[in-house]
Order: structure tokens, then C-alpha cells, then sequence
């Protein structure tokens, strides 16, 4: 992108150059220049190819240079609007796959997109968080499942993944079990205390396959724990996860 933009720039400086001193060289005798400012009104005017007519060239000299402003304006102009059109398209790109800046403040974290968090994704609508805005931290998708949402491809345990969420400034911190390892509660554990070492005053909540887990202790600070079986059995019995109840557990 850099090189494109010095290429753009490079290229409108010599057509500008180039209009200035032939225009002023050729047309020194046309009646409607009467300033340095003219010929640069001229220039403007010419490489756009708006083309208002109110200074022309007079000589063949003239015209020759203004074809070139002409040729070099078309060039460089349509190139601006290239990247530009490229650079917003790499943008919507970045920010669909995960790798934009977002900037999100007293907000919800999800870290790990699975089906529990789909279906308390689903509920937050009706509970008392519907209001706040919500950041998804997984490698489990590689696009945006709620373009409304803010979306970082990352894993959750590693702290430029958990900086690029903004966990410091999240309010309530979903930790969902990712059962890709053999170990998935040891592994939501250590994400857990990560967390912890970044917010200590985020509500956190963690789904364990083993609510009462021996390395639970070990956490520097209290956490509401969502069991896997009861969340598997309200979401085979079609109910919500009942988000608003564990807020309650959590006495916020």
C-alpha cells in the first residue's frame, strides 16, 4: 500500500510540475492567465477533467501539455479511487475474518464459540445484558457468526488474543469448554486464570465437565462455574440457558 501511494503521489507531482512550467512557458501570452494561481487553477481543474473552461490553452504547446495533465490526471485519479475502493474492501475483510481493531469497552466476552455459546448468544437478547455490546474471542470459526457483534480470530489463553478483545475492559466474561483437547477443563482453567490476571472485576463465568474440579481452588477470585450437563440437558429439552439465573448465582 505504501508503494502505491508514493506511485500515486509521484505521478501527480509530475503531472503537476509539468502543467506548471509548460503552461507558464507556452501560454505566457493567454489573456485569461493573470497569476501563478491561474495556472494551478488550470491544473486542477484539467487533470480532473472536470474541464470548466474558463482557461484554455491557445497554443499547439498549450495543448500538448494539457493533454499529458489530462492522460496523468486519469491515471493517477482513477489509482486513488482503486485504493481506496481496495483498502475499505480489506478492511470489511479483516474485521469479517477477525484480524481488525475493535474498540469495546464495559462489554460482553465470549471466548470460544460452541454451541452453548450460541445458545446463550441467543438468550442475551432477553436477559439483562441485551443492551451491552458483545466480543467473540475463538479459532473454533474463522468468520463473524453475529455481524452485529465484534469478532476476534485468536485463542483465548494467549494475551495478545485477550489484549485485541479488550479484557480489561469487559464487564462479564463467558469462558466455554473447547473439547478439541483432551483435557477441556484443565485447558478452560488455565484461559480462566489468564483472565483473571487481566480483570479482577469482570462477573466470570466458566462451563466446566467438572463443576467441582480440584484446580478450581486455585483461582485468585470466586467464578460462577456453568456445568456442560446442565447446559446440555436445557438445550436438549429446548429451553433457554437461563442467563439471568446465573447472574443471580453470581449475586450481581
Amino acid at each position: 500500500m505504501r508503494k502505491q501511494l508514493l506511485f500515486v503521489v509521484l505521478l501527480l507531482f509530475i503531472s503537476f510540475s509539468v502543467g506548471l512550467v509548460g503552461f507558464s512557458l507556452f501560454e505566457n501570452h493567454n489573456d485569461k492567465i493573470h497569476s501563478l494561481t491561474d495556472i494551478m487553477w488550470w491544473w486542477v481543474v484539467t487533470s480532473s477533467t472536470v474541464g470548466y473552461g474558463d482557461i484554455v490553452p491557445v497554443t499547439h504547446g498549450g495543448r500538448v501539455i494539457a493533454s499529458i495533465v489530462i492522460i496523468f490526471g486519469i491515471i493517477g485519479y482513477t489509482y486513488t479511487v482503486s485504493l481506496i475502493l481496495n483498502y475499505v474492501r480489506d478492511m470489511i475483510h479483516q474485521k469479517e475474518r477477525g484480524n481488525a481493531s475493535i474498540h469495546a469497552s464495559n462489554h460482553i466476552l465470549i471466548c470460544e464459540y460452541t454451541a452453548f455459546a450460541d445458545e446463550m448468544i441467543q438468550e442475551l437478547a432477553a436477559s439483562d445484558l441485551n443492551k451491552k455490546e458483545c466480543v467473540i474471542l475463538t479459532t473454533l470459526v474463522d468468520r463473524n457468526p453475529y455481524p452485529e457483534f465484534e469478532f476476534i480470530y485468536g485463542v483465548p489463553i494467549s494475551p495478545k488474543a485477550l489484549e485485541k478483545a479488550h479484557v480489561r475492559n469487559a464487564s462479564h466474561i463467558f469462558v466455554f469448554s473447547n473439547n478439541r483437547f483432551t483435557e477441556p477443563d484443565t485447558k478452560t482453567l488455565h484461559t480462566t486464570s489468564r483472565i483473571l490476571r487481566e480483570n479482577t472485576t469482570a462477573h466470570v463465568f466458566i462451563e466446566l465437565q467438572d463443576p467441582k474440579h480440584e484446580l478450581l481452588a486455585m483461582l485468585n477470585r470466586k467464578v460462577t462455574v456453568l456445568p456442560s450437563d446442565e447446559l446440555l440437558r436445557s438445550c436438549l429439552n429446548h429451553e433457554h440457558i437461563r442467563l439471568n439465573k446465573w447472574l443471580q448465582l453470581d449475586g450481581k
